[in-house]
Order: C-alpha cells, then structure tokens, then sequence
C-alpha cells in the first residue's frame, strides 16, 4: 500500500504516512475479508491553520479588553483616591486591599495571554504539545463568554477525539522532520 499524497511505501496497518503525514486506510479487522473503507477523518489537519490563527487574534482581543478593565480599576481603586477627596465606605478589608485589586488584575491578564500566545504559536508550529495544551487552555477559554466560549468549542471539535490526537501527531512528526 502506498501513500495517496506522496507515494511512500505504507506499512498495511499504517494510519498516517510517515513521511507527508497524510491519512491512510484503516488497518484490516481480524476476522474480516475486506479491508476497512478510506477514513474521512482530517479534521485536525483542514482545521489547524485556522485554529492557531484564531489563537493568536484572541490573545490580542483579550491585551485590549483585559487592560481597559485594569485601567477602570486602577481609576476606582488607586492609591490616588486613597485618603481625602473619594472615600468608598468602610471596607473590612481596608483601603490597601483595594488599592492591590489593580495590580494583581493587570499580572493575571498577562499571564493569560502569554499563555493563549503560547498556545496560538504551538499550534502553527505544530509543536508535539501544542494538542494538549491547547485543550487545557480551551476548557479555561470556556468561561469567557462569548469568544472565549466559541474558541474553546472549536479547539476542543478539532483537538480533544482521540482519532485528532493520531493525526496531530503525525503532523508534528512531519513538520519536524522536515525542519531536521
């Protein structure tokens, strides 16, 4: 049997081709005269451009709105409106709690982000963990409603089914056996 995309000699139980990284025929059932139909499954290799892409406009969507909202709470909360002039009400927690809510906001959103960059650039590179951390980060992506929702959907269709994971795997392979 041979690849269909690059002609390379193929074992007969081979899923994806070693070399190009396309897909294969599913190997013969014991038991069974005809070999298995053609798998129509190359989800994660129509989809994972895109995917990283995505990723990537993300983070920038999430840079902007993130330090807007920090800016809002470094306005109500600063140091500057700590003594005189604007006075909240009696806090248990005391004015320097507040004061701390901006810095601790701004640290959190550059940690996501760097995070969803991360994700974005293993995706397109096709780094062997890229899979894994971009299904982490797209269950945490879930609660951010709406993109956030959407985007971790769409990376958990294309990255979470077990047959995606064969298939990333060989184009990770593949890249980086191009790249050496």
């Amino acid at each position: 049997m041979n690849c269909s995309a690059c002609g390379n000699p193929l074992s007969p139980d081979a899923r994806f081709c070693p070399r190009c990284g396309g897909q294969t025929f599913f190997h013969q059932q014991p038991g069974s005269a005809y070999p298995q139909p053609p798998m129509a499954y190359d989800r994660v290799s129509r989809n994972i451009h895109g995917l990283g892409i995505l990723w990537l406009v993300y983070a920038g969507l999430r840079i902007f709105s993130g330090l807007f909202g920090v800016l809002i709470l470094h306005g109500i909360f600063g140091s500057h409106f700590g003594n005189s002039d604007f006075n909240l009400g009696w806090s248990p927690f005391g004015s320097m709690w507040l004061a701390s809510l901006w810095p601790m906001a701004l640290f959190s959103l550059l940690t996501s982000v760097c995070c969803i960059l991360l994700t974005g650039y293993a995706l397109l590179t096709r780094q062997p963990w890229g899979r894994i951390f971009a299904i982490v980060f797209g269950i945490l992506a879930l609660i951010h409603l709406p993109l956030g929702t959407a985007l971790g959907i769409y990376t958990l269709w294309v990255l979470a089914p077990s047959l995606s994971g064969y298939e990333y795997a060989s184009l990770a392979d593949a890249q980086h056996k191009a790249q050496t």
